[in-house]
Order: C-alpha cells, then sequence, then structure tokens
C-alpha cells in the first residue's frame, strides 16, 4: 500500500489499531503495534509516505494508548489520524487528549456529522487553527441519494463553524 499510494501520487495511508486482543497484555499489544509501525515507518521513509494511525478500536482509541503507541514507534513517518470519537469528549471538551496527541498528527483528521452537537466540532476547529494545522479533514458521514445538495449543506455548515 505504500508503494502503491507513492505510485500514485499519495502522501500516505491510513492503519489502525482495532483494539486490544483476547488474552494478550494491554501493554504487550501496545509494544507490539509500536514496534511494527516503526518498522514500517522506516520503509515508507524510502517513498515519502505517511504512516496514519487512526485513533481506533475497542480500547485502543483512547488518545492516551494512541500517544504510547507513537512514542513507541519513534518515527517520524508514523503519525496520528485523528478520528473524532465520542469517547474523546471529557465534560464537553476534547482539549486535554487533543493536546496530548496535537505534536503527532498526520495530514488528515477524520470529521462526522457536523451537525451531531454531542461533539464540540466548533473546539476541534479552533484547536487545529491554534496548531496552525494545514492537512485535510476527511468528512466519514453517511451516504445519501443527493449527494450535491448534502455537500451544499455541509459546506456551508463548515464555513459557518470556521468563523467561530
Amino acid at each position: 500500500f505504500i508503494i502503491l499510494s507513492h505510485d500514485v501520487g499519495g502522501s500516505g495511508v491510513k492503519v489502525r489499531p482495532n483494539g486490544f486482543n483476547t488474552g494478550e497484555e494491554q501493554s504487550r499489544t501496545i509494544e507490539r503495534i509500536g514496534k511494527s509501525l516503526r518498522e514500517c515507518g522506516e520503509f515508507a521513509l524510502n517513498y515519502g509516505q505517511q504512516l496514519r494511525l487512526e485513533v481506533h478500536g475497542h480500547g485502543t482509541q483512547d488518545p492516551a494508548v494512541i500517544r504510547k503507541i507513537i512514542d513507541i514507534a519513534d518515527n517520524d513517518q508514523v503519525l496520528v489520524c485523528w478520528n473524532s470519537n465520542p469517547a474523546e469528549v471529557q465534560d464537553g471538551s476534547i482539549a486535554a487528549p487533543f493536546r496530548l496527541l496535537q505534536d503527532s498528527f498526520s495530514d488528515v483528521v477524520h470529521i462526522h456529522d457536523l451537525y451531531d452537537e454531542a461533539y464540540p466540532y466548533r473546539e476541534l476547529f479552533s484547536l487545529l487553527r491554534n496548531i496552525d494545522y494545514a492537512g485535510w479533514c476527511l468528512s466519514e458521514s453517511p451516504a445519501t441519494t443527493d449527494p450535491l445538495k448534502v455537500m451544499r449543506y455541509y459546506r456551508a455548515l463548515w464555513t459557518q463553524m470556521q468563523r467561530t
């Protein structure tokens, strides 16, 4: 996938720690993932590609776990893909988990339904602005029968949220 991404002009590939293995100590899983990403990151460097570790999976979507994995990987090609998970919200804010990972963000952030008030998207955009984030926000929204109309609404909401 790293070679394919390079060959088609991409800048990286997304990987996910999709949860902890039953019967394996969590610390062992974290170490194994981190070391594997370090090795893959060395390979990715030769192709100018990022490995985007998505904040994802049962237990592994915890930003503290992702921080440990990134620290073990210790490779500039291994970066974080923020996923806008509901579990990141602590007392209505994502500031603490965001700050834990912000120095390792890739050029991709996932967002979901911007109209969902349970997730503080305005705060997310403000935090991204504060770190001079210049990457992409990719929408993981459900399919629709009228994509152009939905994209227009989405753009309008996106633009409005950028102003605050």
